[in-house]
């Protein structure tokens, strides 16, 4: 399969962005960013760069929302009492407490049920429904699940009425529910069909809200905000204004469960945009689902008491940190696996352990997709013979389709096109690695393996300034559907490149600027989790850089910075190995080995510095490849996480022929 990413420049519409640059009076880049997103109609653009509460869309356009309001009112005013019946995910978590709230606001007597994931599982479990029937609810209303129960409503529906509320992928058929509400389901012509489950929630709370109130419902919609980000749904149209309104009240006035872990996790005196929702506050909401239990998320939300949210985010942090360490060691587990059968997974992967902990396998997955870009299922095995699976996809591969196909060999599946679960019988993961490998072998083009970086506009660095970065900010909120903007500099000079943080994962690079007329003299950049950069490039190389941009505020000074997402030599220096620098270089790399195992980054920094003179950078990098092929060096983590070089005394006689790069690189000179 092909390495590297593909650099895919967008094509744009230079009449459509002429058009509104005239109308809107923003920059030509403004306007080419919102064209990028299919954003160019003036009624579309106004709603976007300007929306408001009134670009919501009438709730009870809804299919099943006036039959779901309708009863609900009864059994409220019949003084009867309603369960939510939720699902265990930061959006299942947030559905929940938002319709608590509401029809808690509202008088009715409500409480909430979230399945267990380990001993339940996804979805609606009819031996709790009988549960709840026998313990006098009046009525049962499930948030972000119950789409796909047509049996289990059918079989409880006599003694237990029920509303679904959805966002699932919808079957033809849908429950016999009093009401089904989803905008998926067959029939529906709500013209948004992206909500989260926590915005078709909230969609029942302003039906209700109006019907009681004549009045909109504006409330909590920072919760909202949580699990829309979180679900990772398109954020455009309606999911646009609830996450842009709703990061609003997160940095004004927050629900105070939401302010809790925000002050837990040391966000208290940040801005807290997507990334800090997607990255800090979400996975500690999260790790209640996956560890211990999600109705302590719920009661997050919704206690009134002060001690007990503040206890709640501490344990939420603690459960969190427990659920890195599972993750860290199932990751190890998995990823072993992986590359003991690479050839049974050369399409997609698919791996199964003995009791891996069902609620950090999908967070596995999300791991070895980002290391092998392929399609990934991770499955964790009971005892009793059956396996759960959780899948991630790939760009260009629905999984949703890839399983309906195998699903003859599956127990149950659902979810989306990128993000999906399943059930099957351990009996039967061979037989579904390989159909799952064949469709994909057959229905992906070889492409789509190779990620493809979207790059909205090639610009001179001397753009890359504050002025740009401030009107950037009418795009945010960013995230799926609405990506944030990325750019292409072409042959910037680096000054410096190191190594950064704890554990020596991120690379920091200074470009020189002093010939580009930008106001700066320098541009500094980050590269997350790209220590590989420092083996690649060095100080005065010529590189294009793809990135986004950043402001950095760094003892009351603000600067623009870039975040580095690829970087590719402008003009690639030649290299061109001999057995004769080899052994030179032999020489340098086994007088650095003072001890048996030395950092990575050390032994590079001091190579470049010490390399044999006839040498390039480039040279002495490959050769440091070579002896690692050989088998004279071993790559590891420690403890910490940091790369380290171990040094294997030679055993007998070193064949240069048995290295890849040795081979590929001594027959000619390559660039």
């Amino acid at each position: 399969m092909k390495q590297g990413k593909r650099w895919l420049v967008e094509e744009g519409n230079p009449e459509a962005e002429e058009a509104l640059v005239e109308h809107f009076g923003i920059s030509p880049l403004l306007a080419r960013l919102l064209v990028n997103r299919q954003v160019s109609d003036f009624e579309d653009v106004r709603h976007f760069l300007h929306p408001t509460w009134d670009d919501l869309l009438d709730p009870f356009l809804l299919k099943g929302m006036a039959e779901a309001v309708a009863f609900i009112k009864k059994v409220i005013d019949n003084q009867g009492h309603i369960v939510i019946y939720g699902d265990y995910d930061v959006d299942g978590i947030t559905a929940t407490s938002t319709l608590y709230r509401c029809l808690e606001a509202l008088g009715a007597s409500v409480s909430y049920y979230i399945p267990e994931r380990q001993s339940e599982g996804y979805g609606l479990n009819e031996e709790a429904l009988q549960h709840l029937a026998n313990d006098g609810t009046d009525l049962v209303i499930t948030v972000d699940c119950g789409i796909t129960s047509y049996d289990i409503v059918d079989a409880v529906k006599d003694c237990l009425p029920l509303i679904v509320t959805d966002h699932h992928t919808s079957p033809e058929k849908v429950p016999p529910a009093v009401a089904v509400i989803n905008p998926k389901q067959p029939g529906c012509t709500y013209p948004d069909k992206n909500l989260a489950g926590v915005g078709v929630a909230f969609k029942l709370c302003q039906a209700l809200w109006q019907t009681y109130k004549q009045e909109p419902y504006q409330e909590d919609v920072d919760i909202v905000a949580l699990g829309t980000v979180a679900d990772m749904v398109p954020l455009i149209g309606e999911n646009r204004f609830l996450v842009k309104e709703g990061l609003t009240r997160m940095n004004t006035n927050p629900n105070r469960g939401i302010k809790a872990l925000i002050d837990e996790i040391g966000l208290t005196d940040k801005t807290i945009a997507t990334g800090q929702i997607g990255f800090g506050i979400a996975p500690r909401l999260n790790a209640a689902g996956r560890v211990t239990h999600a109705a302590r998320g719920v009661e997050l939300l919704t206690t009134n008491d002060d001690q007990r949210r503040q206890a709640i985010a501490n344990e939420l942090q603690k459960t969190n940190e427990e659920r890195q360490a599972i993750e860290r060691d199932i990751v190890a587990q998995a990823r072993q696996s992986v590359l003991a059968y690479l050839e049974d997974n050369q399409w997609c992967i698919v791996v199964a352990g003995e009791n891996w902990h069902p609620g950090v396998i999908g967070i596995v997955a999300s791991r070895l997709v980002e290391e092998f870009y392929k399609p990934t299922i991770v499955i964790s095995l009971s005892n009793d013979g059956l396996g759960k699976g959780s899948c991630r996809s790939i760009e260009g591969c629905n999984m949703y389709d890839m399983l309906a196909d195998a699903s003859s060999l599956l127990i149950q599946f659902g979810g989306h096109a990128q993000a999906a679960g399943l059930s099957l019988e351990s009996s039967q993961i061979a037989a579904f690695r390989k159909h799952v490998n064949d469709y994909c072998q057959t229905h992906l083009a070889e492409e789509v393996y190779q990620p493809l970086i979207r790059i909205d506009e090639v610009i001179p660095v001397e753009e890359a300034a504050l002025p740009v970065i401030e009107e950037l900010a009418a795009l945010a909120p960013y995230g799926i559907g609405n990506r944030t903007p990325v750019f292409m500099s072409k042959d910037l000079l680096i000054s410096s490149i190191y190594l950064m943080g704890a554990q020596k994962k991120h690379c920091k690079l200074i470009f020189d600027l002093t010939d580009t007329g930008h106001e700066e003299e320098v541009l500094t950049a980050v590269a997350w989790q790209q220590e590989d950069f420092i083996k690649q490039f060095f100080e005065g190389d010529r590189v294009d850089v793809v990135f986004t941009l950043q402001k950095n505020e760094w003892q009351g000074v603000v600067s623009p910075q870039l975040v580095v997402i690829d970087i590719r030599q402008s003009q690639l220096e030649s290299a061109f190995l001999t057995a004769e620098k080899l052994r030179c270089l032999y020489l340098v790399v086994h007088r650095l080995f003072r001890q048996m195992t030395v950092p990575q980054y050390i032994i590079v920094n001091e190579l470049l510095r010490d390399k044999p003179m006839d040498m390039t950078r480039r040279e002495t990098m490959l050769g440091l490849q070579v002896f690692e092929e050989l088998g004279l060096l071993s790559k590891s983590l420690n403890a910490s996480g940091v790369a380290s070089y171990t040094w294997q005394q030679p055993v007998g006689k070193l064949d240069l022929i048995t290295s890849v790069t040795y081979m590929k690189y001594s027959q000619k000179e390559v660039g």
